[in-house]
């Protein structure tokens, strides 16, 4: 019978040689899709050549390995080394001295030779936040026969092989205690015994107190045990022997305070999102359904830069300006399940990479690689804004309140170049109700130089209004440049009397206002003579307006349409006494404002 390990490990000077095995029968590992994993290292030594055990970050600041691993090896002659693939790339990993090893209380040898409680915690002397680390396994029926589980190192592939540089994994159905016991004597509560009879897969030499993965019901890996010993390895018939997590949980969490769900490793907000440098790598860990991390990204100069994902976790990736408005979203551009995100930079900048599952229940690893290529670029970049305020993309521009079928309310909104080539402008649209372009801007925007156009609101229904101002130009990133609209209608009250009874009085000479606010309004206003004199009455605006003169019994004078626009014109000598004039729309559709002077 052999440990994981080869053999117990008495001696500071048996670390390095004792790294001589990985998994048999299993793969390669993809960057960042097990943030958690870690290695035991010989103290001041290089990843690549004083691994000697694994082990897995089970809360910030303590780590789970197997008992044999450390017997014998005083803490302060350990590091661990958190969250790497490839030993021999010593930053893809966080490295962090041990300051305690506590060894399981029953940690030994039972009587018929089998190792027993075969867990040791390792205190860290700093807590490690930039790494996610693995909840405890939640239920026994989680490790039960049956379950397929996942084994990680970087053990040998082979009995008596040599050892991987890159973190391998393999696929375990876990067997019944009975089973692997006819031929491993001593197997209890203690243990997990999992394989396949016909051989060929398993951990080997060098795996010793890696963890054995199990999944929730969410999909989520927990730790479900620690790479023990076993008779050879991948020998048909013979199964890997794995000290079983829920057996010594509540010791565990004596130490580590009961911690069960992962530290979110990234932000998910831009405020606090993770530095991401050029032309680097790093890692992350979607650990829960839902969860997001937010990347920085910063350039000194214009360039062109990518940023691709890698591992087999489904992300999205979505770019987002440095004011965090999106400029992209990409699935699948690396090749499925990864990402590939562009960004033309026309100066020095940033932008944020935000990185969410496919679905909700994606959880999992996974890398991040920047490449930027730092030559300049002369392109158009256009600045939306009102006034002197900056509208971002997808911002909001907000006309107020009106009364139905009132005078519009306009604004000027300013498009401003402010890249290093010209800005062409392919039109402005909207869609949505109440809101109208009056103008064009220019087709041709110069560096440095602005164009304007007018949007008129003119509510014609009562409440709030919407629409989406869409932009369309040759600018790289922000193409098009959408803008909500925002405004409310007010309910139109009538500002006239519509009748002789409730005329508005007008003085002559005189000028009012006024509003047809329905198809049916009808406006009346009265004005009085003190002496006979010649009276031209005249409606002004854009709106096509009816004129009716009445005299004091109500009787129809005169009507008048257009005379030459939409406006009606009267002109008549009249007697002294009192008179009504009404104004209304042309035809039921002519609503709006107009202007009626008395003179």
């Amino acid at each position: 019978m052999k440990t994981k390990l080869c053999a117990l490990i008495l001696s500071l000077a048996g670390l390095a040689s004792a790294q001589t095995a990985r998994i048999v029968g299993g793969t390669t590992t993809t960057a960042g899709s097990y943030p958690f994993m870690t290695a035991l290292i010989e103290k001041g030594a290089a990843p690549s050549s004083g691994q000697f055990c694994g082990a897995a970050l089970v809360a910030p600041q303590w780590v789970l390995t197997a008992g044999h691993c450390m017997e014998g090896t005083p803490a302060s002659s350990v590091e661990v080394w958190i969250g790497g693939r490839d030993l021999r790339n010593a930053a893809e990993g966080v490295r962090v001295a041990v300051s305690q090893a506590i060894m399981h209380p029953n940690y030994g040898e039972n009587s018929s030779g089998a190792l027993v409680y075969d867990f040791c915690l390792l205190k860290l002397a700093r807590p490690v936040t930039e790494r996610a680390f693995l909840p405890l396994v939640e239920a026994a029926a989680q490790v039960s026969a049956g379950v397929t589980s996942r084994a990680i190192g970087w053990g040998a592939t082979s009995e008596g092989g040599s050892g991987s540089q890159v973190l391998l994994q393999v696929d375990l159905p876990i067997i019944s205690l009975s089973i692997a016991g006819q031929t491993i004597p001593g197997l209890g509560a203690t243990h997990i015994a999992a394989g396949r009879v016909t051989g060929g897969i398993d951990t080997c030499q060098g795996d010793s107190g890696g963890p054995l993965l199990v999944k929730n019901a969410a999909g989520a890996w927990l730790h479900g045990g620690t790479v023990s010993f076993g008779n050879g390895c991948a020998r048909p018939g013979e199964y890997g022997i794995y000290g079983n997590t829920i057996a010594v949980k509540p010791w565990i969490q004596s130490y580590i305070g009961g911690v069960s769900t992962p530290t979110d490793d990234h932000s998910n907000t831009t405020t606090n999102a993770t530095t991401l440098a050029l032309n680097a790598s790093a890692t992350g860990n979607l650990e829960t359904g839902g969860d997001a991390d937010v990347f920085k990204v910063s350039f000194t100069s214009a360039g062109t830069l990518t940023i691709n994902s890698s591992g087999s976790t489904d992300v999205v990736g979505t770019l987002l300006s440095s004011t965090g408005a999106t400029v992209s979203t990409d699935d699948n551009g690396a090749g499925a399940p990864n990402f590939r995100l562009t960004y033309t930079a026309t100066a020095a900048g940033s932008v944020f990479v935000k990185v969410t599952g496919k679905l909700t229940t994606t959880t999992g690893g996974y890398g991040l690689a920047t490449s930027f290529t730092g030559t300049p670029v002369s392109v158009g970049d256009i600045d939306v804004r009102v006034g002197t305020t900056v509208v971002p993309m997808n911002g909001s521009i907000d006309f107020g309140s009106r009364a139905v079928n009132s005078t519009a309310i306009t604004k000027t909104i300013t498009l401003a170049n402010t890249g290093k080539a010209a800005l062409a402008i392919n039109g402005a649209t909207i869609a949505g109700n109440g809101f109208t372009i009056t103008t064009q801007p220019a087709k041709t925007v110069a560096a440095a130089k602005t164009t304007s156009f007018v949007v008129s609101f003119k509510p014609t229904t009562a409440g709030a209004q919407s629409a989406v101002l869409t932009i369309s130009s040759n600018d790289p990133d922000e193409n098009p440049f959408t803008v909500n609209l925002t405004g409310s209608g007010q309910a139109a009250s009538d500002d006239h009397g519509n009748n002789i009874a409730t005329a508005t009085t007008i003085t002559v000479p005189g000028t009012k206002s006024g509003v047809i606010s329905t198809g049916t309004d009808l406006d009346f206003f009265k004005f009085t003579l003190t002496a006979t004199r010649t009276v031209t009455i005249r409606s002004t605006g854009s709106l096509d307006t009816w004129g009716t003169l009445y005299n004091a019994s109500g009787t129809v004078i005169i009507e008048a349409d257009d005379s030459t626009d939409y406006n009606f014109v009267i002109t008549r000598s009249l007697p002294t006494g009192t008179y009504y004039v009404s104004v209304e729309g042309y035809s039921s559709t002519d609503i709006g404002a107009y202007g009626l002077s008395v003179q």
